[in-house]
């Protein structure tokens, strides 16, 4: 409850005079731009707002502003919406290909799914979970993973230190922060070599947050993943399931708010629209695209920063917004699932949920139709075995992840009625995902560049968020944020 209390109150600390604040910062510095010439801009299309990128913050952005009286339009290079949300079919059932869980505290999201009358139903969770860490193997029921009982107490003396340096720590500025300096010179890695001594606990905490970032703890700042948890509410939050981050998923699939998001929005929306370059002056943004050019007054970007320093900007960006989107990457992840003909592990009396450092594979989670008799898993490579995996043949894949679930659930688990993956470290127009991993002392020298807007130009995105970043949740807040800011200006 005290976290949840804790959220709220930054919810509301965003205030009318603070967007307006930051607008003005913002604006500050356009006379200091050159002029776009006459002849860039001849043919442009011209709107209020040019938004890049459909994705949450993107459509978010653009139904709040349009909703305010301005014209917008959201230019997509894929030929979808939806960002690091995608549908997919696993024996004749749609689901997420990308994000796909959500928590009661993403208030957010629950209230667009409400808006659009989709609901949600709880993650499978009847049964025993399974645990294989440091040559300890167990059955165990709730949130709380049965490492070796001589490990249990160290493993609950680390989280907890886990959740008061969280407490103490918030986004979207962590590197505001008294203890920023020092937490930001260390990675999660050194932290904790520092503070678990038992194997068991090293290793439960390494798996943990490779499931959370898709990235391993030697290559993600202490800092950031102290504020990365605060905003969601604490570390424990982020790894449960009932009352966490994995408390349910959306009947149909979470993809679909956002083609809702975008039919609302219909021809504003264009797909197969790559941006190749943003040129400003003090007047407005144009931003030119494989199709044609768009003029506005104000340009938002809500691509992740790696992908955001692919475009061309003139005048070129700021040295701290640059430097950032070279140290900032997207996590590493390849999400697959496995149909078969009954959920036989249910029969085993197991939730479907298996957490092991033996597996290349995993963590998996029961994610089988709520209607009909077949069963299915949803399960990832993350972080290094991504990385492995990734230029791996399908086969070779398919075979690895049907090897490490038949460790746990026998022989049925070789033989499924169908398999569909999607590899996002390979994908051309995401290379990552969920979300973006600074390393250690990027946030301290270049983090304020994640929200400052240069010139005409504002940012937003799941990374940007106040609360829930990197989640799809967080991704909506920003984009409400964002047109809150801009939308002070027009």
């Amino acid at each position: 409850m005290r976290n949840r209390q804790r959220q709220s109150s930054r919810e509301a600390s965003l205030s009318r005079r603070a967007a307006l604040g930051m607008a003005a910062a913002g604006a500050a510095g356009l006379t200091t731009l050159p002029a776009v010439s006459q002849a860039a801009a001849t043919g442009a299309r011209t709107v209020d707002v040019v938004i890049v990128g459909a994705g949450f913050a993107g459509l978010t952005a653009a139904r709040q502003l349009r909703a305010a009286g301005r014209s917008v339009v959201v230019l997509e290079a894929d030929d979808r919406v939806g960002g690091r949300t995608k549908a997919g079919t696993v024996a004749g059932e749609t689901v997420d290909l990308g994000g796909q869980w959500v928590g009661p505290a993403q208030t957010r999201l629950l209230a667009l799914a409400k808006e659009f009358g989709v609901a949600t139903y709880p993650q499978y969770d009847k049964g025993q979970n399974l645990i294989d860490i440091a040559g300890h193997r167990a059955a165990y029921e709730g949130e709380t993973p049965a490492l070796d009982p001589a490990a249990m107490g160290e493993f609950a003396e680390v989280i907890g230190k886990i959740e008061t340096l969280s407490a103490a720590t918030s986004m979207p500025r962590p590197w505001e922060g008294a203890a920023a300096a020092e937490q930001d010179a260390q990675t999660i890695e050194s932290w904790l070599l520092l503070n678990a001594k038992s194997p068991a606990v090293r290793s439960a905490i390494r798996l943990l947050v490779r499931a959370v970032f898709s990235a391993e703890t030697s290559q993600i700042s202490l800092l950031y993943f102290l504020a990365y948890a605060s905003a969601g509410g604490g570390f424990s939050a982020l790894i449960a399931t009932r009352g966490g981050a994995q408390d349910s998923l959306f009947d149909g699939g979470v993809w679909q708010l956002a083609a809702r998001m975008a039919k609302d929005l219909g021809a504003a929306v264009v797909l197969n629209a790559k941006v190749e370059s943003i040129a400003q002056d003090g007047t407005g943004v144009t931003v030119t695209t494989n199709t044609g050019a768009w003029r506005g007054r104000y340009g938002v970007v809500t691509a992740p920063p790696a992908l955001a320093s692919r475009i061309d900007y003139t005048p070129a960006l700021p040295a701290r917004r640059d430097g950032l989107t070279q140290r900032m990457p997207l996590g590493c992840v390849i999400k697959t699932h496995i149909a078969y003909s009954r959920p036989f592990w249910r029969e085993q009396g197991l939730t479907g949920l298996v957490l092991s450092d033996r597996t290349e594979f995993g963590p998996w989670f029961d994610h089988s139709p709520r209607h009909g008799t077949t069963g299915s898993l949803v399960g990832f490579f993350d972080g290094g075995p991504a990385q492995r995996w990734a230029d791996q043949p399908p086969e070779a894949r398919r075979d690895r992840v049907l090897k490490d679930i038949a460790q746990y659930f026998g022989d049925a688990a070789l033989s499924p009625i169908d398999y569909v993956e999607e590899v996002w470290t390979r994908t051309p127009l995401h290379r990552g995902g969920y979300v973006s991993v600074p390393g250690p002392g990027v946030l301290t020298a270049f983090g304020p560049a994640l929200l400052e807007p240069v010139g005409r130009i504002h940012w937003a995105g799941t990374e940007t968020a106040e609360a829930w970043a990197g989640y799809i949740d967080g991704a909506v807040r920003s984009g409400e944020r964002v047109a809150e800011v801009v939308g002070a200006l027009l």
